[in-house]
């Protein structure tokens, strides 16, 4: 088993704090909203919207790190 470097450390607590937050927001935000996009339009839980966006967010972040690190 590895041990952790100091910086690995970090940013390990740094991404359970961040996640911590985002659901503190997101639960304190539940309710419905009209949401409007290009054509559509439809009404959904703040919830939905703000984890759907994060994890948008994430997955963004993730193929352009790589593509950067490169």
């Amino acid at each position: 088993m590895k041990t952790k470097t100091p910086s690995q450390k970090i940013h390990l607590a740094l991404g359970v704090i961040s996640a911590c937050l985002i659901v503190i927001f997101t639960l304190q935000n539940a309710e419905v909203v009209p949401v409007r996009f290009l054509f559509w339009k439809m009404e959904m839980s703040r919830v939905i919207l703000i984890l759907l966006l994060v994890l948008v967010g994430f997955v963004a972040g993730y193929v352009f790190h790589g593509r950067w690190k490169r």
